[in-house]
């Protein structure tokens, strides 16, 4: 019988080892997806080391069944920490980020997402701007629009070849632009450093990741013909004197100077597709002066996970909303208590010429109404707290009371608070994630290459991903795989860069 026993405990544990990796693993799939083929040694270091210990404390049959859910229980611990870990610096707590929502900034968003609803003029030569009063007209922002934003110089195009470029432009392009801004945000001198994405952390911050029913070639694309959109609004700043700060003015145009590197591969019927991109992006002479935090001003705010990827998904559907979530995210401060008016809000949604209009079009006033409630949805579904501040019961939305004769009228005077998401409101009393401690020797020997373990945890640390760091370095995944299984020392001319961008410079390491 003792004999028949132990059989039966080994084949079960066999059985049981192969049943809770599989299990395990389906479970680390299902949570992380595709994020975890960079993390895979790092699974397969922590399944041994559970596996050992199970094989060394189980001898029983009776204790199986009770180590398997402990065994799954663990590898969901160890997913969530490598799900965390791979959330790429965008948002440090996977709903969050710092960015710079200054006021030129929201400028360009306005351009994005309003369009042909901004007051455009064309000066005396023919050039068309939107202009945007700084300080009660103490200042301005001059917006312009071009055709060649990767020229070191972009020329500002006349009237009627600017007008066709703004009637492109896509509201998705608010989305992108507000990824360059949490981007600039974490760079320590952003006018002079650049920042750069690769195409698996764009299709992450966008969602565009789970589009099922898009190929991955239709997935880059459309982001290919998002990501230079940003760069094609330019800006002339006069700004004013404030407090100690005085006047200046920022004459380099490039708001945005982005650089997408796109990788392609040929089928079998000669076609080439598009199976990878990355972009480049370095903020203009803005920065220096709204990014600052020696001198000048260091303006930024909070954007949230949901609201970049409900920008980016609504698109062109609901452009109202688009439009709501933009002023949203530029306008709405901690504690904002102001009150909006229902006409105001209508005319950032839809532009106040065509509000205006509804006034005499009963059937505008119709569609307006339709969409507005449907726009208000989207904005709540997006993690923002709206409240009705005073206004009728059909507003409400919820107890299916139709809208009365004169309802347009109740609608423009009704007013409106709106709430930061909770998300951003834990931001501020709670600071995002700050990387983790690497606990490495003193200094010695910084002329040399640092162990290959060094790089991989300092890279780690700083959430970045090996594809990533390659793209900072200018060199390939192989060449980081290389590097940190120490198969590769890095040479004395990539050695300043790399201590740089892994910040092992502020670290004690030691060969």
């Amino acid at each position: 019988m003792k004999n028949l026993a132990e059989a039966l405990c080994s084949s079960l544990w066999s059985t049981v080892k192969w049943t809770a990796r599989k299990t395990a693993i389906s479970f680390v799939e299902k949570m992380v997806g595709t994020r975890l083929a960079e993390d895979k040694e790092d699974l397969r270091e922590a399944s041994a080391q559970l596996e050992k210990r199970m094989e060394d404390e189980v001898r029983n049959p009776s204790l199986l069944e009770k180590l398997v859910k402990k065994l799954l229980v663990e590898y969901q611990e160890h997913t969530a920490k490598v799900q965390q870990f791979n959330l790429a610096s965008l948002f440090p707590d996977g709903q969050t980020s710092r960015a710079a929502l200054s006021l030129v900034m929201r400028g360009i968003a306005e351009v994005l997402s309003q369009k042909m609803d901004l007051p455009w003029k064309a000066d005396a030569e023919g050039t068309l701007s939107y202009e945007k009063a700084v300080q009660n007209g103490k200042g301005n922002i001059w917006y312009y629009v071009t055709d060649s934003p990767e020229k070191p110089h972009p020329v500002p195009l006349a009237e009627e070849a600017a007008l066709a470029v703004v009637d492109q432009l896509d509201p998705r392009a608010g989305a992108i632009h507000l990824i360059y801004c949490a981007q600039a945000a974490e760079l320590e001198k952003p006018w002079e450093s650049d920042f750069v994405i690769d195409d698996s952390q764009l299709l992450e911050y966008t969602g565009l990741s789970k589009r099922r029913d898009l190929s991955r070639h239709k997935q880059l694309q459309i982001l290919y013909d998002l990501l230079r959109q940003p760069a094609q609004i330019l800006a002339y700043i006069a700004w004013p004197k404030q407090g100690k700060v005085g006047a200046f003015t920022v004459a380099d145009l490039r708001i945005w100077d982005i650089t997408v590197l796109r990788d392609f591969e040929t089928d079998k019927a000669g076609n080439q597709r598009l199976i990878g991109l990355r972009v480049i992006g370095k903020p203009g002479g803005w920065a220096k002066y709204f990014l600052n935090e020696s001198e000048y001003y260091y303006q930024t705010g909070i954007i949230t996970k949901k609201t970049v990827q409900k920008l980016f998904s609504i698109g062109k559907q609901n452009v109202g909303a688009a439009r709501i979530l933009i002023w949203l995210t530029f306008q709405t401060q901690p504690g904002f208590r102001d009150c909006l008016v229902g006409k105001t809000l209508m005319e950032i949604a839809y532009g106040s010429d065509r509000v205006a209009v509804a006034e005499q079009d009963r059937q505008l006033r119709r569609q307006l109404a339709d969409d507005f409630e449907t726009d208000l949805k989207v904005i709540k579904e997006a993690g923002w707290q709206l409240e009705l501040e005073t206004g009728p019961d059909w507003l409400k939305g919820n107890n299916g009371t139709k809208r009365p004769i004169g309802f347009w009228s109740e609608l423009l005077n009704a007013r409106w608070r709106f709430h930061l998401p909770s998300e951003a409101q834990k931001h501020l009393t709670k600071p995002l994630s700050q990387p983790r401690a690497i606990n490495f020797p003193k200094k010695q020997h910084q002329n040399q290459s640092p162990p290959g373990t060094v790089i991989r945890e300092a890279r780690k640390a700083k959430g970045w991903s090996r594809a990533f760091f390659a793209a900072t370095m200018g060199k390939s995944i192989s060449w980081v795989d290389a590097v940190e299984t120490g198969h590769r020392q890095v040479s004395q001319k990539d050695l300043p860069k790399l201590v740089k961008k892994l910040e092992l410079d502020k670290i004690d390491w030691q060969q």
